[in-house]
């Protein structure tokens, strides 16, 4: 099961001030802008001030209702994906990174946008994490001012850009030298992240996204005199299907036979037809979809009898299959193959999988695909499109 929600705030913090650079932002709140960025500006002597975007986002997760989705309790059992979106890039360096680290003040999202003329001010900002302007309530920059476990950081200009736990941290990586084609969307593993948060070891008050590296640091992205480019991602005000989303996964396979018989022979993947049962086209938002996958032969081998082959319910090989959800104007895989996460069942009527209505978008049309893998460690698939579409209603 990989169980998805969408951002409920989301905002960028502009680091700068000074007429040399037009950067007077350290108190610029963005949390209306439909675009999230992370960002670098160098001044021209390359060694004394650096101007830095990092990003902030909240998901608001009810851990009991998850549970009571069939969630399990134990976290070793899931796994989490924060999913962005990228808009546009630029200038991208060859390698570099970006760190993510589970945010410790509850901060106001606020209403504004990068290109508000005069700039608003109330809400989140480099310098403050609620109120307005001198008079908002300012990020601890002062190492004395941390508890346990809490660190932030000096801007080379402005003090502040936020406050996070050090319990948890993880690293997203950009390797051009290693493959040219890397996305600049970004899928990154966020399961010790929230962890602490189901486990209460830390509050949820959502991410902190920034260039990697301490910001006092001589190794730090943020502070080094390189340039590493600017990449924008959609918020969750964009009005396309890309806002930020995170994935919460747990393995729900059920594998029950009965009295069915062997798994279908697939010695010949193109010879045999996968098809939905009782698809009913449309469905509303909320509830549990239960989607029934048949496997039949193309070409069954005819024998005598009374009744047909083709009406003979066959069964799948237990953890050869697994499937995706793709929107069919776009062809984005919304929810993505995993050999864990996404493994088809079976009862005694046959193979299903199940997905929750509210991890889709309203009125878009999708498809479901299937992969088919001869062993349990080959990678030469094959998939089967199933021709039937479905979406979800208000």
């Amino acid at each position: 099961m990989i169980y998805s929600i969408t951002a409920s705030r989301d905002a960028t913090i502009y680091e700068g001030t000074g007429a040399a650079t037009d950067l007077d932002t350290k108190y610029m709140n963005t949390g209306g802008s439909e675009i999230l960025e992370i960002n670098k500006i160098i001044s021209s002597s390359q060694t004394v001030h650096t101007y830095n975007s990092r990003m902030l986002l909240y998901f608001n997760i009810d851990w009991p209702g998850l549970v009571g989705l069939g969630m399990p309790t134990a976290s070793v059992s899931r796994s989490a994906y924060l999913n962005l979106y990228s808009t546009e890039a630029n200038n991208i360096a060859r390698s570099h990174s970006l760190s993510i680290h589970p945010v410790s003040k509850n901060w106001d999202v606020g209403t504004g946008r990068a290109t508000n003329k005069p700039k608003t001010k109330d809400g989140v900002s480099w310098t403050n994490y609620k109120g307005e302007d001198i008079t908002g309530h300012p990020w601890i920059t002062a190492s004395v001012g941390f508890t346990t476990g809490e660190t932030g950081s000096n801007g080379t200009t402005n003090n502040g850009g936020g406050q996070w736990w050090t319990s948890s941290v993880h690293t997203h990586s950009y390797n051009y030298n290693i493959d040219p084609n890397t996305s600049m969307d970004m899928r990154t593993d966020v399961k010790n992240i929230l962890s602490d948060w189901s486990s209460s070891v830390v509050d949820n008050n959502g991410f902190i996204i920034k260039l990697s590296g301490s910001f006092d640091s001589t190794t730090s992205l943020e502070t080094d005199k390189y340039k590493y480019g600017n990449v924008k991602y959609f918020s969750r005000n964009t009005h396309t299907i890309y806002p930020p989303r995170l994935e919460i996964c747990w393995d729900d396979k059920s594998w029950t036979t009965g009295s069915m018989a062997t798994a279908l022979d697939m010695s010949d993947p193109g010879a045999v037809f996968v098809y939905l049962k009782n698809n009913r086209g449309s469905y509303k938002r909320g509830g549990k979809i239960k989607f029934r996958t048949l496997i039949r032969e193309k070409y069954p081998v005819k024998t005598y009898g009374n009744t047909s082959a083709e009406l003979t319910i066959q069964r799948m090989g237990v953890e050869r299959w697994c499937y995706s959800i793709i929107d069919c104007k776009t062809g984005e895989t919304i929810i993505p193959y995993d050999d864990t996460y996404t493994n088809m069942s079976c009862d005694t009527s046959g193979n299903y999988f199940e997905i929750f209505s509210d991890s889709l978008f309203e009125e878009r049309d999708y498809k479901i695909q299937l992969r088919y893998r001869p062993t349990a460690t080959s990678v030469d698939y094959t998939y089967y499109d199933i021709k039937d579409t479905f979406k979800v209603v208000r």
